[in-house]
């Protein structure tokens, strides 16, 4: 009996030995209201919503406790010591534009708030801050530092989950890997869970001790990454650091990559540190520029060894479209998809298209509203973006239901831009204070209304943006089509308003006649009904002779726009041995006055034409000017076939006689 009694002891002591142990991979209730009471969110205010929406915004599908908070969350930080914190880098991104940087604070389990002050140690690089706070954290749990960790010890995932509060949650520390752009560390991995919102907060051991800051969240499966608290603690207070590896220039088939490093003393006040941050990125992408050109100048457009073969043989497009390059070397003008037209009332129209060469998600024409004068239609860029949004029905999703906005109200940002070429690009920005991004529309005005494209993006890059478009604008083209009732408005506008090559451009329409002088073209139309309700074209070129240039390449006059018919001219090259046979066969014909192009009458079915070379022909001496060896004017005349023979021949006297 004394045997089995002994035994039956022995047996009882291992399973208590065994409940013992495994009670100490637990947390206790009280460690984890300890452990809480030295964790905080990183909060801030949420801005006023001055978006205007088409209905009521549905607060009630946003869920109760992120609707009635009046901050929002962004992240995690853990007590060190008297008033010292720690999270992660990203949860501040500190060198990049946010509406929402400016009040930072930590909010305890109780609601009580403490504003962020000074930056102690910061490194974007290595995804670690750490930071003061004004206020009194004397009754909070202070973190300890663990000394040593190694793989297959028991820890917690500790943080603000999803924003809904502090929790605890267990796993291994699985193993250690290699930072990825240089090794310069060993990063932990875990296989506790993590969500958005534990970033910034402390990865536990058994003790409750810190082992490594929540970083990043694996996408694939439950392997979960935290910065070595070792690492934290051998990091230099003295200096604040900012690294990107990946920045990067593309442009014409050609990349440069390059990295932003910058340092800055601390500590420093946390708007400060943001402001110098802000400053050294924007500087090292304009930097970054710099060396691009350096390297590839020869290589990107205007100096590109093909690219007078495409300047001498240039496509137009009456929306933006852009210069670019294809994979043959060869330069075109990449014009935007299907265009869509939205009715905005009987009396105005938009049309939007998407042009993926382009930055902007869109490309719109807006015509202007009758009632309004044009200059006054292109000064109000809030309504301009209020139709856009309201014709193509822009929205956000809230809950998977589309939540439609019809305005951001008034701009934050306007600027009047003069590029190289002397085109005075209309530009505007917006804020979307709900989802902390920026919109920006880049426009051009025509005799008809307005050309814009249309960006969205971040906040961070809405100042990037702006620096990028305008490295852009010498290759976005636009030539310009209106009635010319609408051009003589269109010239009347203030000079800053009015591309440079048009400033001089001459239109008067009076009841039998129209003379014009625009770019190298002019004349005085008679006995062609012509009238204010006829629309006239000028195509856009740039000069291949200086690409800082554009010139007028091409005009036409359509009397009637229901009708076919239409008197043009053409600025045409010798491109010589960039000219395809077919080119080269025209040239030789066009040249030498060869049929068709000697004014003969040509029947084409459903109209006749005339073409002729007014340099060969001795005609319009002021617009064919001296060279005549390597250029040439093409004039042609298109009616419908059904008008008596007469009296298209006589339309197209009048056309080629009324040239000066």
């Amino acid at each position: 009996m004394r045997n089995m009694s002994t035994l039956l002891i022995s047996l009882a002591l291992a399973i208590s030995f065994s409940f013992a142990a495994v009670a100490q991979e637990e947390y206790s209730s009280s460690q984890i209201k300890k452990y809480k009471n030295g964790i905080f969110e990183v909060v801030t205010l949420k801005l006023e919503d001055k978006t205007v929406y088409k209905e009521a915004f549905p607060h009630k599908l946003i869920p109760f406790h992120l609707r009635n908070d009046k901050y929002h969350s962004l992240g995690t930080a853990f007590l060190i010591q008297d008033n010292t914190f720690v999270s992660a880098a990203h949860v501040f991104n500190i060198g990049y534009k946010s509406q929402l940087s400016d009040n930072f604070a930590l909010r305890d389990s109780k609601g009580n708030i403490f504003k962020i002050t000074n930056v102690e140690k910061y490194s974007n690089y290595r995804d670690l801050i750490q930071f003061s706070v004004a206020g009194d954290t004397s009754p909070y749990h202070e973190f300890k530092i663990a000394d040593a960790y190694e793989e297959g010890d028991v820890i917690y995932a500790a943080g603000n989950a999803h924003g809904e509060g502090v929790i605890f949650r267990k796993g291994t520390l699985t193993s250690f890997t290699y930072e990825p752009i240089d090794g310069k560390w060993k990063n932990i991995r875990f296989s506790a869970a993590a969500s958005p919102g534990n970033s910034g907060g402390p990865l536990l051991n058994l003790a409750g001790k810190v082992v490594g800051i929540v970083t990043m969240k694996s996408s694939s499966e439950n392997l979960n990454y935290a910065f070595p608290i070792k690492e934290f603690m051998e990091f230099s207070s003295e200096r604040a650091e900012f690294f990107e590896s990946q920045m990067g220039e593309v442009e014409s088939t050609k990349t440069l990559i390059y990295s932003w490093d910058f340092k800055a003393d601390l500590p420093k006040e946390i708007m400060a540190l943001r402001k110098i941050a802000e400053k050294s990125f924007y500087d090292r992408f304009e930097s970054g520029r710099t060396e691009f050109v350096a390297k590839y100048e020869t290589d990107i457009f205007p100096k590109h060894e093909n690219i007078q073969k495409y300047l001498m043989n240039q496509s137009n497009s009456e929306n933006f479209s852009i210069i670019d390059i294809n994979g043959n070397g060869e330069w075109l003008l990449f014009e935007p998809g299907e265009q869509k037209e939205v009715k905005i009332d009987n009396k105005q129209s938009m049309w939007f298209s998407s042009n993926d060469k382009m930055i902007g998600g869109y490309q719109f024409f807006m015509e202007k509203p009758v009632d309004t004068s044009l200059q006054a239609f292109i000064k109000n860029k809030k309504n301009i973006l209020d139709t856009f949004l309201t014709s193509v029905k822009w929205n956000m999703t809230i809950a998977a239901t589309p939540v439609y906005i019809t305005s951001y109200g008034e701009p934050v940002y306007e600027d009047n831009y003069e590029d190289n070429y002397g085109r005075f690009w209309q530009v505007a920005a917006w804020h979307d204070q709900y989802t902390d991004r920026g919109i920006m529309i880049y426009c051009l005005p025509t005799p008809q209304g307005i050309v814009c494209d249309f960006i969205t993006t971040s906040t961070s890059w809405l100042e990037m943006q702006k620096k990028n478009y305008r490295i852009n604008l010498p290759r976005i083209m636009l030539s310009y089509t209106a009635k010319l009732g609408e051009w003589e408005e269109f010239l009347q506008l203030p000079k800053e308003m009015i591309p440079t090559f048009l400033q001089d451009a001459k239109l008067d329409v009076s009841e039998d006649s129209v003379e014009f002088d625009v770019g190298a073209f002019s004349g005085t139309m008679k006995k062609m009904k012509l009238s204010v309700d006829s629309n006239f074209y000028v195509a856009v070129e740039i000069s291949p002779e200086n690409t800082d240039k554009l010139v007028v390449g091409h005009i036409s006059f359509k009397p009637n726009l229901y009708e076919d018919g239409v008197y043009s001219i053409s600025k045409l090259y010798d491109l010589k041995n960039n000219a395809s046979d077919s080119y080269s066969d025209f040239w030789q014909k066009f040249t030498t006055g060869t049929s068709p192009y000697n004014f003969e009458v040509i029947n084409e079915g459903k109209t006749i034409n005339k073409y002729m070379n007014l340099g060969a022909n001795g005609k319009s001496p002021k617009i064919v000017g001296k060279r005549k060896d390597d250029r040439g004017y093409l004039a042609t005349c298109t009616l419908q076939s059904d008008v008596e023979l007469a009296e298209f021949t006589s339309a197209c006297d009048a056309f080629i006689n009324g040239l000066h």
